[in-house]
């Protein structure tokens, strides 16, 4: 996993918390959930526009401060895509505690900004095609995620995590043993299609050309983007099937913020034999009261706090 642990520890206070909270950041606006044990439903929720791409800072202290009970909380942190990006890199041939550092030269002429701007991190690929031997690069902006950390830990409990995006996504399915294609979108980024599997990422691709997807007119979804997202998916499904050997999806789920939502997933789904279904309706328990689709993957961000916390009071009771 995502968490760069390395750096996050410098300042972790590790005291105990009475609250869980997800801080989620796109590339309009920052989201945050605070949850108390034993409630599905969060007890805070607040929503901060970002008003220009420098104003993180104030928008990250705006968000925070919104609730007091996030001085008692536990925090996990979803970047901005922005900050970061993802790609497949080949894994070189080093110790295990030197790969981090190995792998982000080895992808230099892949990274956009110079080395040292830049703090990587990665994540396994759980089955790869034969003879391949590659892992999931992470490289954020140093900058930002020491301005991150340096905000979180004055204003919360402890920080715990800062993951991104498609990790998030990845823990909103972290208990199905079957795999499930995600199609998510948030304003003014790319869509993002991945598949699922027993808690791990087995593929995932930025696709351009929708990133106005939110603002799509009926017409414009029904002579047009409805079959092409269809086709993205299809051959997501055959690289998933036919180079990883892997059962087929068993159920499609899709997070697009748009008013005719509802249509385009009846319009996919008339592609497939498998379901086709609202990612909201997976999340229903557990979201704010709010149509924002940008509180999903905050969702996803909060649920290892709360399940190591369930596992906590598990393994107390059985002292």
């Amino acid at each position: 996993m995502f968490s760069l642990k390395s750096i996050i520890q410098k300042f972790s206070k590790n005291n105990s918390s009475r609250y869980y909270a997800s801080l989620m950041m796109t590339s309009t606006a920052a989201y945050l959930l605070v949850y108390e044990p034993g409630q599905k439903t969060p007890v805070h929720t607040a929503e901060q526009i970002l008003a220009s791409a420098d104003d993180w800072p104030n928008c990250i202290n705006q968000i925070l401060d919104s609730s007091p009970l996030i001085k008692q909380a536990s925090l996990n942190v979803v970047l901005p895509g922005s900050q970061y990006q993802l790609f497949v890199a080949d894994k070189p041939d080093v110790a295990e505690s030197e790969l981090a550092a190995a792998i982000k030269y080895a992808a230099a002429d892949y990274i956009n900004s110079p080395l040292d701007e830049v703090i990587t991190d990665y994540f396994d690929i759980p089955v790869q095609q034969h003879g391949q031997n590659k892992v999931n690069l992470v490289v954020a902006n140093k900058n930002f995620v020491l301005m991150l950390i340096k905000t979180c830990r004055h204003k919360c409990n402890q920080l715990q995590r800062i993951t991104i995006d498609e990790l998030a996504y990845e823990d909103l399915l972290l208990n199905d043993n079957e795999a499930s294609l995600l199609v998510v979108h948030h304003p003014n980024e790319q869509l993002l299609v991945q598949i699922v599997k027993e808690g791990k990422i087995y593929f995932f691709r930025r696709i351009r050309g929708y990133d106005k997807l939110d603002t799509f007119a009926e017409l414009e979804i029904k002579h047009g983007a409805a079959d092409g997202l269809s086709l993205e998916v299809q051959r997501s499904l055959d690289y998933f099937e036919s180079q990883l050997r892997q059962a087929p999806v068993k159920r499609i789920y899709v997070s697009v913020q748009n008013k005719h939502e509802s249509m385009l997933i009846d319009q996919i789904g008339e592609n497939f034999d498998v379901p086709v279904l609202p990612l909201k309706n997976r999340l229903a328990d557990e979201l704010p009261d709010s149509d924002n689709h940008a509180y999903f993957p905050a969702v996803g961000a909060v649920q290892e706090l709360l399940y190591q916390h369930s596992n906590k009071v598990a393994k107390e009771g059985t002292a």
